[in-house]
């Protein structure tokens, strides 16, 4: 059933030409493999430390508790801002914006859902460095919102899946309600970038598990 596709065994591909949105020095020639992990004892709950999977950190996520919409800021490891991310506001819930740096003024990327519904696709579009134009991504959930899949294009049209999101359930995650996840991203796209997406899904798939306890 199409409804039950899972992309945790879906292998990602480069695509055609360079997805940079943040920065060129976050596009590798190999794929890379991160761990986002929610800070244990984060105030928030939205705290992430992002490392590789030998345990070297690349960024940093702060969440900020007491704003009228969620807000998450990532930095470098020396803290240097890279880019912050917003849900918008009241009746827009369900779209999300990556902005530069630690502040609002210019947006990198928008994700908008395909549907006026609750949404398990999405469209993202974002200003590429590499090709000086603006492009789009779509982003794909399971049904169960256990994995999602970043594609170069349409799916079902052949397009390379640049990035998987995998949500990792574990003890750890039963008894702090935390919640991991890793991330494989092709080479040729920029890490910083599919980062930002994958706290978006974290953001998204948590939305529409407060709609359905509301239900």
């Amino acid at each position: 059933m199409k409804l039950l596709k899972f992309y945790d065994n879906k292998e990602v591909n480069s695509p055609e030409y360079d997805v940079v949105a943040i920065d060129p020095k976050y596009v590798f020639d190999k794929t890379t493999k991160l761990l986002l992990k929610e800070g244990l004892f984060s105030i928030s709950g939205d705290d992430f430390a992002i490392k590789d999977t030998s345990g070297k950190s690349y960024f940093k996520c702060e969440g900020k508790t007491f704003s009228i919409r969620d807000k998450k800021f990532i930095s470098d490891m020396e803290g240097n801002p890279l880019f912050c991310i917003s849900n918008a506001v009241l009746f827009f819930k369900g779209k999300m914006k990556i902005y530069e740096g630690n502040t609002t003024k210019k947006v990198i990327a928008n994700i908008i859902p395909q549907t006026s519904i609750k949404s398990r696709k999405y469209v993202i579009t974002y200003y590429n460095i590499s090709t000086e134009k603006e492009e789009i991504l779509n982003m794909k959930f399971d049904f169960y919102n256990h994995s999602c899949g970043i594609f170069c294009g349409k799916e079902k049209e052949g397009a390379p899946m640049i990035c998987k999101i995998i949500k990792k359930v574990d003890a750890k995650r039963i008894l702090t309600n935390k919640e991991n996840y890793y991330i494989e991203i092709a080479p040729n796209v920029d890490i910083a970038f599919m980062v930002a997406l994958a706290i978006c899904f974290d953001e998204l798939k948590n939305d529409d598990s407060d709609h359905k306890n509301a239900l």
